[in-house]
């Protein structure tokens, strides 16, 4: 194989993804070039590159909104893919790839016209529009959870599980690596972490628990990178905060995590085993995070708390609770475990060469 085009975009939930598939892709496939493509305007528009890989962006509407949003996504839709047809024409790539969000619509459309193997994946348990379109066309369809696989035909859906699973199960987390965050190495900490963009929601309600929160055990909370919200406390030595961190190793080192409840993210708690509270967002297409938490409890692998219940004293109850029953927390992390799947990256790899031959 010498080149595979990988679309990805919009949030980390589709583009951690990709960039983990990658990293294992390349370890079978080390001469074959990558080409990542996206939206110009988005954030795998700077993540992308400076990881070192070429990226190619491309402005096109989304697929959301009435009647005249539909038109102009349409028309949007059909210029995109006819741009792609031409792309592909000039790269003429083996295979490829697409990570969901609606980018990845018109490069697996063009693929298609081109004749060009192609496989898309599905990081959340319910499939969002653009893949729901995509899973008629595309040549193999990768899913994260069973209950995604009904959404597709049977005959060319398998589930893999995610590749951030992948990387998060195989990253080295040493106690250590707290210092980094202002925490002790091996003391017990409560990680909040909120997605890639953040929450100023949730993070309000968190700045007002803050003062509820047992005080034997230490706080890191991660801000995100597009949060409004500026936190009324300020840094001590057990509360810290911080824009982002190394998700999987902090989940490998905490004690707890509160967590919203993105494909992406809930891939890694179940690779690593972290027993964590779920507070999924409202704000997603088809409440998607939602339907991803309950597979956890249906599990008994972690507890959900839904943000139109959430205030200040449920969280702290929640949290002080947990950090004190040491029993409960292990089940989780047992629990959660047994729900990961650690090899979906090499999975679709080999996947990827029985559909190239």
């Amino acid at each position: 194989m010498k080149k595979m085009i990988t679309a990805t975009g919009g949030t980390g939930g589709h583009i951690y993804p990709a960039l983990a598939f990658v990293d294992t892709f390349r370890k079978t496939y080390p001469d074959c070039e990558v080409i990542f493509f996206g939206s110009s305007n988005r954030m795998e528009a700077q993540l992308i590159p400076s990881r070192g890989f070429r990226f190619v962006g491309m402005e096109m509407s989304g697929m959301n909104g009435g009647l005249l949003a539909k038109a102009s996504s349409a028309a949007s839709l059909l210029k995109a893919t006819a741009k792609c047809v031409s792309f592909l024409k000039k790269e003429k790539p083996d295979l490829c790839v697409g990570f969901g969000n609606y980018i990845s619509v018109p490069l697996i459309m063009a693929a298609r016209i081109c004749g060009i193997p192609t496989m898309i994946h599905e990081q959340n348990s319910s499939a969002g529009k653009a893949n729901r379109m995509l899973g008629r066309f595309a040549d193999a369809v990768a899913v994260s959870y069973a209950s995604s696989a009904r959404d597709f035909p049977a005959d060319k859906t398998r589930i893999t599980g995610n590749p951030q699973a992948t990387l998060a199960g195989e990253k080295t987390a040493e106690p250590q690596m707290t210092e980094a965050y202002g925490i002790p190495a091996g003391a017990p900490f409560v990680l909040f972490m909120l997605g890639s963009l953040g929450s100023s929601s949730v993070s309000a309600v968190i700045d007002r628990a803050l003062d509820l929160f047992d005080p034997d055990y230490h706080i890191l909370i991660t801000t995100g990178n597009s949060n409004d919200y500026t936190y009324t406390h300020k840094q001590t030595d057990r509360i810290r905060f911080t824009e982002a961190v190394d998700g999987a190793v902090m989940l490998k080192l905490c004690s707890l995590a509160v967590l919203r409840a993105g494909a992406t993210t809930l891939c890694e708690v179940a690779a690593i085993g972290t027993p964590s509270v779920m507070i999924p967002s409202p704000f997603v297409a088809n409440n998607e995070q939602y339907i991803n938490a309950l597979d956890f409890v249906r599990n008994q692998a972690a507890e959900v708390i839904e943000e139109k219940d959430l205030t200040p004293e449920l969280l702290a109850d929640t949290v002080n609770r947990l950090m004190k029953d040491t029993q409960t927390r292990e089940l989780y992390k047992k629990n959660a475990a047994a729900m990961g799947n650690r090899d979906a990256a090499y999975q679709m790899t080999k996947w990827c060469g029985e559909i190239i031959r």
